[in-house]
């Protein structure tokens, strides 16, 4: 059956709800959403447009919009123009929406070590060899 593409589709699925989940209970409780980090971790880079935003989240822009309001309203993004058309709204991240993301990623990372520690040298090593598979489905979304 591990050549069943909908089968595995099915169980690969299963797993990363799980494991999004686990990441998301981390941060529970916190006054910014999962999907507002997820924002955060757009602009890490650097400033971005509203609607390389919104479809790369896979929202409609008055969804990012809303979000974006918020983050701001936090004081953890900031609007900007873009210097080659000024008529292009971009948002980037504050110093404050920088340390707030490396603090929810560090506690992410605390939290997948405490996890993975439990698992055997064997299964750790498993996982580690899938990563450049799961790394390449990650990067479908790029591909033609």
């Amino acid at each position: 059956m591990r050549d069943d593409p909908t089968r595995l589709a099915e169980q690969v699925s299963t797993v990363l709800r799980h494991l999004v989940l686990l990441l998301r209970r981390t941060v529970a409780g916190q006054p910014v959403t999962s999907q507002q980090y997820g924002v955060l971790g757009s602009l890490e880079a650097g400033p971005r447009r509203m609607t390389e935003l919104a479809e790369e989240h896979a929202v409609q822009l008055p969804t990012m919009t809303v979000q974006i309001n918020r983050l701001e309203d936090a004081g953890l993004v900031a609007r900007g123009s873009d210097p080659a058309d000024a008529r292009v709204r971009t948002v980037e991240l504050t110093q404050e929406g920088r340390d707030r993301l490396g603090a929810v990623r560090r506690a992410r990372i605390a939290r997948l070590t405490t996890e993975l520690a439990a698992l055997t040298e064997d299964e750790r090593a498993t996982l580690a060899a899938a990563l450049p598979v799961l790394a390449k489905l990650g990067r479908a979304q790029e591909r033609p």
